[in-house]
């Protein structure tokens, strides 16, 4: 950015028009065309997605009008009884049954002629044949019946479809199938049906649904390549080893029957789309290459003429660039004239008239008229600043000598107190002069000895005041004593217990201070038998740590937990346990490193405890 500051107007008007105009609409532009390609040729890809559903379907739909052959033993009682007859000593019912299960596959393939040769064996090995022409065919239908039965009983409706064959004699592709056949009663295995399907007229189909950019592959179960379809969109190059490999790995992936698998695929001619399913009747995968030949070419012209655009749009740019800095740099070499000659210690300003009539130079000269003003005032208001904090500063120090004048009239009511006899009054004074000496000397922190004495003071007063309602403890080892920690932690949480624990007490008031290390944590417990804090209290304090909307009563313990955060980091501050009507335990939780010393001295033969404790009775 600093180097084009640095170029001639005329290249910054130029690079200025190119970045904020020319670019953005030829860029944005590009990217409308790449949405729009990109939206149609997935509407296109959905497409023949929604095709290859539909020749899916339609392949369906024509093997299961030619399996139905195979259900002849399930429709017909004579042809059941004969796939459940032992014919061994009845050679005359197996010739009769025979000459019935032909009229049956001749008077069925009346109806569906793509029926070639029909060969059913039932459950004792004898056989019922249609159309089978020689001894040799015959023969190699039982091999491939004795070798596709073990593949049928793990198929999908026990029925298996092999790979396709071609009819030396009429060049028709010829798809065998096998299936194991049961009883419609006891679901006993029958016997087995043979069936050849001339698959010829179902090619033409699925080639006449084929467009003219699409190759269809069809895989057997075994995820073999049994058939193509419209291959000639390939070149010879393009189906190489490598290709079809990857169109088998793809094959290989489909295992919903349900959905439409897709990939793409790269080769010499450009960019395919692979959409691929499974076959529901004959388990076979169905891949579908569609050549996005002409959307890519499509594609590609549209960028060449945005291109075209884009030269010309800057070229014009260029131009506009000269023409608008041979107007505008003769006025503001007549500005850089006035303001070198200008002299700022006499107050004077720049002519409008003298740079021409341009409205916006008229702007940056008013500007630069009105900048001499504008300084004259930040300079008033600087001093007008200095002069404020210097007064807030006086009364600061006026503040301070408040507290001092406080704290001399306290120590003269202490010495008043002593003079006459009034002991009472002595111990107020004094306490309260060392209150206010701590809160201007203790900043921001003091050791917990000071913290405890602090509260003794606090507690004597109160005390004096109360005579005979309260009472209290500090039980805390000495080695604790000179550890340092924030200033004024513990008075706002007595504080507290006094002013609103105690609102509704008026004996039997008792408060406790103690301390224990556990896991690493130092824990200072202040424990006091109040009124405690409701539930809503105690909720808005563990939430968020402020005070609660409705009153005062968390101000102490919201500020002393903010100081803790803040010393010691968000994983320490206040634990707050309260009954209502029982009372309050607010847990001071700290790291044991606030204290320097060995864990040693907290086992209970080296502990000794500091006892600081005042009630009535003493």
């Amino acid at each position: 950015m600093k180097k084009i500051h640095q170029l001639s107007f005329r290249m910054q008007i130029f690079l200025s028009s190119l970045i904020l105009v020319i670019f953005p609409t030829v860029l944005l532009s590009t990217i409308n065309a790449i949405s729009k390609t990109s939206t149609i040729t997935s509407e296109y890809n959905t497409s023949t997605a929604a095709t290859l559903t539909q020749m899916n379907q339609s392949l369906d739909t024509l093997l299961e009008n030619a399996l139905k052959i195979a259900d002849t033993p399930l429709l017909n009682d004579d042809a059941r009884k004969a796939m459940i007859t032992n014919y061994e000593k009845d050679y005359l019912s197996y010739a009769q049954d025979f000459n019935v299960f032909r009229n049956l596959m001749r008077q069925t393939n009346q109806l569906n002629n793509s029926m070639l040769t029909v060969y059913f064996q039932n459950r004792y090995g004898y056989s019922f044949e249609y159309n089978v022409k020689t001894a040799q065919q015959r023969h190699t239908i039982e091999s491939n019946m004795e070798k596709w039965k073990k593949i049928a009983e793990t198929s999908k409706n026990r029925t298996y479809f092999a790979p396709l064959q071609t009819d030396s004699s009429t060049g028709h592709s010829i798809l065998p199938m096998v299936k194991i056949l049961l009883d419609r009663y006891d679901y006993r295995e029958t016997g087995l049906c043979y069936a050849e399907i001339d698959f010829t007229p179902i090619m033409e189909i699925l080639s006449s649904s084929c467009e003219t950019q699409n190759t269809l592959l069809i895989y057997n179960a075994d995820n073999k390549l049994t058939c193509t379809i419209n291959l000639a969109s390939f070149s010879e190059a393009d189906i190489s080893s490598s290709v079809l490999s990857k169109l088998e790995d793809f094959s290989n992936t489909l295992t919903s029957q349900d959905a439409i698998g897709q990939s793409t695929l790269k080769t010499s001619l450009g960019q395919f789309v692979i959409n691929g399913c499974i076959n529901n009747t004959t388990q076979w995968h169905i891949v579908q290459i569609i050549s996005n030949e002409k959307i890519a070419h499509t594609f590609h012209d549209t960028i060449i003429s945005y291109l075209g655009i884009f030269l010309f749009c800057a070229l014009l740019g260029l131009i506009l660039a000269i023409f608008l800095s041979r107007i505008l740099t003769r006025p503001v070499s007549n500005l850089c004239h006035e303001i070198d000659i200008l002299d700022p210690s006499d107050g004077t300003q720049i002519d409008l008239k003298s740079c021409g009539s341009n409205q916006e130079l008229h702007k940056l000269i008013d500007s630069f008229n009105g900048m001499s003003q504008r300084l004259f005032l930040s300079l008033k208001q600087n001093y007008e600043i200095q002069i404020a904090e210097q007064q807030m500063r006086v009364q600061m120090l006026q503040f301070q000598i408040n507290h001092h004048f406080l704290h001399n009239t306290l120590n003269v009511i202490k010495s008043l107190a002593e003079i006459h006899d009034v002991p009472e009054i002595e111990t107020i004074a004094t306490c309260m002069s060392e209150l206010v000496r701590y809160n201007l000397e203790k900043f921001p922190v003091a050791t917990l000895q000071e913290e405890l004495q602090q509260v003794q003071r606090y507690m004597t007063i109160q005390n004096i005041r109360f005579p005979g309602k309260f009472c209290y403890d500090i039980n805390v080892p000495p080695e604790f004593l000179q550890m340092n920690l924030p200033v004024f932690l513990f008075q706002p949480l007595v504080e507290n217990s006094v002013e609103h624990g105690f609102s509704n007490k008026e004996n039997e008031c008792y408060i406790s201070i103690s301390c224990q290390l556990e896991n690493e944590l130092l824990h200072f417990l202040v424990a006091d038998n109040g009124s405690g804090m409701s539930q809503e209290q105690l909720k808005t304090f563990q939430c968020s740590g402020k005070t609660s909307p409705k009153g005062h009563h968390s101000i102490g313990l919201a500020n002393v937990n903010q100081r803790l955060h803040s010393y010691y980091g968000e994983e320490y501050g206040l634990l707050v346990e309260s009954i209502p009507g029982e009372g309050t335990i607010i847990d001071i939780v700290l790291p044991s490193s606030a204290i320097n010393i060995e864990p040693s001295f907290f086992q209970p033969e080296l502990s000794k405890t500091i006892s600081l404790s005042q009630n009535p009775s003493q």
